[in-house]
């Protein structure tokens, strides 16, 4: 039989994966869109230092102040794959394919995601 906290702690769970599920759906997966074109933007210390497009592959390198990150735009995704700072957690985020997931690193203030956008 169940009990009235029961059917309470079932409905809140169910609740909650239908949120997240519709998070998750809202996010855009630019392989599922081909047909707007995307950009990949690179911000230092909140100022945008390139725009490059997501459809060509690319190495950018930023080397500013004692700073370097290497950023790669490579089949449709993006990733830091170098950093001289000490966490490295931009490094190890790995590749972003949707808009509005940055990949931060935020020891040297960088800030690289994906924008809709033709260039």
């Amino acid at each position: 039989m169940i009990k009235k906290t029961d059917f309470v702690l079932l409905v809140s769970v169910v609740v909650a994966a239908l949120i997240c599920f519709l998070f998750l759906k809202g996010t855009q997966n630019i392989a599922e869109t081909q047909e707007a074109q995307y950009d990949v933007i690179i911000e230092v210390a909140g100022e945008e230092i390139a725009r490059l497009p997501l459809s060509e592959n690319t190495t950018y390198s930023i080397d500013q102040e004692n700073i370097h990150n290497l950023v790669i735009i490579e089949d449709g995704s993006v990733y830091m794959s170098e950093a001289d700072c000490a966490n490295q957690t931009c490094v190890r985020q790995g590749k972003i394919t949707q808009v509005g997931v940055p990949i931060v690193c935020l020891p040297h203030q960088v800030i690289v995601m994906i924008v809709e956008g033709a260039s």
